[in-house]
């Protein structure tokens, strides 16, 4: 192909640069696996039971509920008797985006079942060990459904020069192919978006300067969860010092479709606007161990300690782009890329809890969690497979140790007895940025979470709900900071409310 759509003349994009850690909001734009991705699947918020939710998930010292199979397996040792439960509820995602005199906020709810499970408790013959219980659960690690909207922002630098970068020194006939660059730059030539600048086949020219301010609109649309179930075990030795062990089972979906529109300000230029769209989806399964202990240290206090093993996640992404191009003499060009694939693995990092519990009479229980995560140990892998290849991500794991810090998170809760059947619960959290100082990243995504709840319990069966809220910001950049200048503050906002039954077996 042979373009003559237009005659502009420019200077190559040098400034432009690659969207490194910016890519919360570009995470797709050249479909490749990266630490953005180790991350995604590392942080997890657990929903688990209405218990354990309402009292923030601070739980580790704590047991006799199925929630403990996730957070530290040796609480099912305290179980006396079997049990059966579920918890459901509405999940809500807010972002908000704000750029000097913009600001837009959009809100995605959808309805989810966070947990559900069974354990039983099995008499034991050995007087040192009187029970042993085994348990199944479901619960949900991580829900991503979010949507953001960025309408007419302004910003210094172009899409479409990233593009031009990458076209520069490809000879055309490869873009024309679609050889090299099949999902980007090779698009951006079938829109007439890129043309040979005159004075060789591998120098392009584009319809206006890049390197100049540029209207945008952002869409992107993200669900999917982290789904995982617990096979667990755990004891009690001579009512003081209690075991567990869980088996996780994990299943991945995560669905982006993003859509990105530029309109040029330029008033010569021959483009009204052009449009770049992609869609990804990820599936995968994965594996992981939790051991954890209890020890009462006396009637009125216990502590804990869990250790989570690395989840080994084996994922195949799924994806495809395309790129519309729409001129005021009313000519408009689009292209679509092939249906892509590949194959991988992500291993996340492992975690460690350490918990304390406190009994205060019959009137209330105050307990901690302390949890932290050495995000720098995440990394990705090659793997066997009809659409992996040999490549060992060693600039993308090198990026995780640059890029991330070791995270910390303290929770708290508290419940207290308010009649002989009634139960009350509140707790509140704490979790640090998981960037290091030294990757630059501007943002300080540190979270907040507060929650609520109240449970009617007898002997033989239980009911109430729970409400949990957490909050944090980010100076969100869709391009190199030197050139966007103002960062877009983003604000995130998830909650949710729970209901959810058992029954005593």
């Amino acid at each position: 192909m042979i373009s003559t759509k237009s005659s502009l003349t420019q200077e190559r994009a040098c400034k432009i640069a690659i969207f490194a850690l910016f890519i919360f909001i570009f995470q797709g734009t050249f479909l490749a696996q990266n630490e953005v991705d180790v991350l995604r699947y590392s942080i997890t918020k657990p929903t688990g039971s209405i218990r354990t939710t309402a009292m923030g998930g601070a739980f580790g010292a704590l047991g006799a509920d199925l929630a403990s199979m996730g957070i530290n397996p040796a609480g099912i040792g305290l179980y006396r008797r079997g049990d059966l439960s579920i918890t459901t509820g509405l999940f809500a995602s807010s972002t908000t985006a704000k750029l000097d005199e913009y600001e837009n906020t959009i809100t995605d709810i959808s309805a989810t079942i966070g947990s559900f499970g069974i354990a039983l408790t099995i008499p034991s013959v050995h007087p040192d060990w009187p029970f042993i219980t085994l348990g199944i659960a479901h619960q949900k690690q991580a829900i991503f459904d979010q949507r953001l909207v960025l309408d007419n922002v302004s910003l210094n630098s172009s899409l479409l020069g990233v593009f031009q970068s990458l076209a520069t020194g490809t000879i055309d006939t490869s873009l024309d192919d679609g050889t090299a660059f099949p999902y980007t730059a090779s698009l951006a030539w079938y829109a007439y978006l890129l043309d040979p600048d005159g004075s060789s086949n591998t120098n392009y020219i584009t319809p206006f300067n890049t390197s100049e301010p540029i209207a945008v609109n952002r869409r992107i649309e993200r669900s999917g969860n982290l789904g995982e179930t617990q096979y667990s075990m755990g004891s009690t030795y001579k009512e003081w010092l209690s075991f567990g062990a869980t088996l996780g089972v994990t299943k991945l979906k995560f669905i982006e479709d993003s859509r990105h529109e530029e309109t040029p300000f330029e008033a010569d230029t021959e483009l009204a606007s052009w449009t770049y769209i992609e869609n990804l989806n990820v599936e995968g399964t994965g594996f992981n161990l939790k051991i954890g202990a209890l020890a009462k240290v006396s009637d009125w206090m216990r502590i804990g300690v869990a250790l989570h093993s690395p989840t080994r996640l084996h994922l195949i992404d799924s994806y495809n782009t395309s790129i519309e191009s729409v001129w005021k003499d009313g000519q408009n060009y689009s292209q679509t890329s092939p249906e892509g694939g590949f194959e991988y693995l992500i291993i996340t990092p492992g975690k460690a809890i350490y918990s304390a519990s406190f009994l205060m009479g019959k009137v209330a229980i105050f307990s901690a969690d302390y949890e932290t995560v050495n995000y720098q140990g995440g990394k990705l892998k090659p793997t066997e497979g009809w659409l992996s290849t040999d490549y060992e991500f060693e600039a993308e794991n090198q990026a995780v140790i640059d890029s991330y810090d070791r995270g910390h998170e303290v929770r708290v809760g508290l419940e207290l007895r308010v009649a002989k059947n009634w139960r009350a619960r509140m707790g509140s959290g704490f979790s640090t940025s998981p960037y290091s100082i030294e990757s630059g990243v501007i943002s300080e995504p540190s979270k907040y979470r507060a929650s609520l709840g109240s449970e009617y319990r007898n002997q033989q069966w239980y009911a109430g709900f729970s409400w949990t809220k957490s909050w944090y910001s980010e100076d969100l950049y869709l391009i190199d900071p030197a050139l966007q200048i103002t960062p877009i503050d983003l604000g995130r906002t998830l909650g949710m409310i729970s209901i959810g039954a058992g029954y005593r077996l």
